[in-house]
């Protein structure tokens, strides 16, 4: 069994998904948004470091009754990258005891088809059988496989301990659809995290990667020891620069622009695509340390095969406002010819 995640802002925004992919963790997938405006902060946060962690991600938006499907595609295609696997969540929201929200079947078939027509891979559904039900348990045909959730109890543990207790006829489909993949608990601990949604698949990371129709693979290509650059202030912000360098004329292919609050340990950053389709993956990692580093928050920085070198360009500013300017480079070992 192939275990897995979900998870979103409620986890919080250091939620360690190299020890979950440690503890057995293959695949993640992560909240980006919600209706036709909320966009879940974590997400980037999460898509990076779930991609440095070598798990399969994928995207989950949850579908609101009270927007468009086009307005909630619009909300989507300002997050969502092409290339991650999106996947709908289809249930209803109580608040205060009352339904403030319940998609209809019509809704989602219409959102389905903007969602593909726009160029997503949208591999699953997430629809539990309950809501399924509420809809007079219709027909799904033109949907893809389902990604269901049925629980049989609140208790915790790891996700392989709780899901010993769960019944073969959880796999059952409906609809006409079948369920290759299982949502099977929200009380799982995993990476010290608890309490947290766990899936299971039944099959190998290869198949598993195949019905997402994603890469089995880490995008990491080359690991590059990080640079500390020294700052000559304790900066309230700093921001750095990546142009990478063809190994062929020197021309800049990309850039990749990062934003470091160090105050308050918050990152923000882009995912750049270089040259044909390769991915710069953004500065991710723990929260800020102290001292003039603005390199803390990470390991290394993820550079595309065929790269001989970076060149890092910083600013800093002190609290009056006076600006320095910096650039350090960095060649790579050349292999032996």
């Amino acid at each position: 069994m192939l275990w897995g995640i979900d998870i979103s802002r409620h986890q919080g925004g250091s939620f360690d998904l190299a020890r979950a992919a440690r503890e057995g963790i293959a695949y993640a997938i992560f909240k980006a948004t919600e209706g036709n405006t909320w966009r879940d902060p974590q997400f980037e946060r999460n898509l990076a470091a779930g991609r440095d962690a070598g798990l399969i991600v994928a995207a989950y938006h949850f579908v609101r009754s009270d927007s468009s499907a086009t307005a909630q595609l619009a909300n989507i295609a300002r997050v969502v990258p092409k290339d991650v696997p999106l996947i709908l969540d289809v249930e209803s929201i109580k608040q205060n005891g009352k339904v403030v929200s319940a998609p209809s079947l019509a809704l989602v078939r219409e959102l389905y088809g903007k969602v593909l027509a726009a160029g997503y891979h949208s591999p699953l559904i997430y629809l539990p059988r309950w809501y399924w039900q509420t809809w007079g348990a219709p027909a799904l045909d033109g949907l893809p496989p389902l990604w269901s959730s049925r629980y049989l109890d609140y208790n915790g543990g790891t996700p392989a301990q709780i899901y010993q207790r769960i019944p073969g006829r959880f796999w059952l489909g409906y609809g006409g659809l079948s369920v290759p993949l299982l949502q099977f608990t929200s009380s799982a601990t995993v990476a010290g995290h608890a309490p947290v949604d766990a899936n299971a698949f039944d099959g190998s990371r290869e198949q598993f990667a195949a019905l997402l129709g994603s890469s089995s693979h880490s995008e990491k290509e080359v690991d590059m020891p990080a640079i500390p650059v020294s700052l000559p202030y304790s900066a309230d912000w700093n921001y750095v620069a990546l142009p990478f360098e063809s190994n062929v004329n020197s021309t800049v292919v990309g850039d990749a622009w990062f934003t470091i609050f160090a105050a308050w340990g918050e990152v923000e950053y882009e995912v750049v695509t270089i040259g044909s389709g390769l991915k710069l993956v953004g500065l991710t990692g723990t929260a800020p340390t102290g001292g003039r580093l603005a390199d803390r928050q990470r390991n290394y920085w993820q550079v595309p095969s065929g790269i001989e070198g970076v060149a890092l360009r910083y600013r800093s500013r002190d609290a009056a406002g006076n600006v320095t300017n910096g650039r350090l480079g960095y060649s790579f070992p050349q292999k032996a010819k």
